[in-house]
């Protein structure tokens, strides 16, 4: 039996039909109207009145959405033009198109070594570093039923090029570069309810940090440049004991590319010598290629996010692919694909790709 959530709205016996969301219903049954709205027209809910916009910009609103099982899950890309300012983009998925958000405070939109995660409905971007600029303890946070940026609460320390996370509903910033000292052994989590990071400390812990995975109850989290002359470096997080182990098998010695989950299964996009979509085998903890993606297509350094069972492989330009997992097809060695237009005359660099599910 499907369970459904009860709107219990009361109205004083002063309201009037002109009070209601939808005259002549009641208002449980209007906001149970609006929730199964798409996405994509939720800018034109918000005119219709300030009633309609306070609804649609609400938690309440989203999470009635979330009960009826129709959140849409958007694109959100991280771009670096040739001028080296940061951009956001929002794909829409359904509509196959990109839309520009507001631009992040003047002060961050040059910076590297960022940490962006997703959290709730929330899309966090922390500390970072300018060219001749220290690292930064700074959060922001942008809020999509609202579309704009907040300051968030700063990190305990200021770092760059660090791991990241989310796990258990909180936020994880491991290692990186720091102001003063250097390469940084602390870990910091961010708890949503209290609004305050805590900071630990453990030895394991090193710089330049790259990407990171939540997979099992555990954060692995592997360095940001593996090659043939450095030693292979990863690590993962044990919530029983509160440490970081070193971790070394044939999964993490070949994840060197983004990776992203899509139910059980973990896909990793190989961009050695073209595009090869790669699938771990959760028994052998060996990575086994599902198909190549057209090199004429797309162009690297792309990043991967999944929405339902559909991946999306973003590129130079903002120009994507998109793969659906339940109808794929190999023609003579290469996944069938659909693509996506990016932006015309665009040559922008792909940083981070998140997904938000409204």
């Amino acid at each position: 039996m499907t369970s459904h959530a009860v709107v219990e709205v009361t109205n004083t016996p002063n309201d009037t039909q002109t009070t209601l969301l939808i005259p002549g219903l009641p208002d449980d049954l209007s906001l149970r109207c609006l929730a199964r709205v798409p996405r994509r027209y939720h800018n034109l809910l918000r005119t219709v009145s300030k009633r309609w916009k306070e609804c649609v910009s609400s938690e309440f609103f989203y999470s009635l959405r979330k009960v009826l099982g129709v959140v849409e899950g958007w694109v959100y890309v991280l771009s670096r033009d040739k001028s080296e300012c940061l951009r956001w983009h929002v794909l829409d998925p359904l509509a196959k198109r990109w839309m520009q958000l507001p631009d992040m405070p003047e002060g961050s939109l040059r910076r590297y070594g960022m940490a962006c995660e997703v959290l709730d409905t929330q899309l966090f971007v922390m500390g970072g570093c300018g060219k001749y600029e220290d690292p930064t303890n700074e959060v922001l946070r942008y809020d999509p039923l609202k579309n704009i940026w907040r300051v968030a609460p700063s990190m305990e320390t200021a770092r760059c090029y660090f791991g990241s996370g989310v796990f258990k509903g909180q936020i994880y910033a491991i290692g990186g570069m720091g102001s003063t000292s250097g390469a940084l052994t602390s870990w910091e989590v961010y708890d949503k309810k209290s609004k305050l990071w805590s900071s630990y400390d453990d030895p394991n812990i090193v710089a330049d940090l790259g990407e990171s995975l939540v997979l099992d109850g555990r954060i692995y989290v592997r360095h940001a440049c593996p090659s043939f002359i450095s030693p292979f470096c990863a690590w993962v997080y044990n919530p029983e004991k509160n440490t970081w182990d070193t971790i070394d098998n044939e999964m993490m010695q070949r994840w060197c590319w983004p990776a992203t989950t899509v139910g059980d299964d973990i896909y990793m996009l190989d961009q050695t010598f073209g595009f090869k979509l790669m699938l771990l085998d959760r028994e052998t903890n060996s990575w086994n290629s599902v198909g190549r993606l057209s090199p004429h297509s797309i162009r690297p350094t792309c990043r991967i996010a999944a929405v339902g069972n559909s991946l999306y492989v973003v590129g130079r330009g903002l120009k994507a692919l998109v793969l659906n997992l339940e109808k794929a097809q190999d023609v003579r060695g290469t996944l069938v694909t659909s693509s996506i237009n990016g932006l015309e005359c665009s040559d922008e660099i792909i940083v981070s790709c998140n997904i938000i599910e409204l």
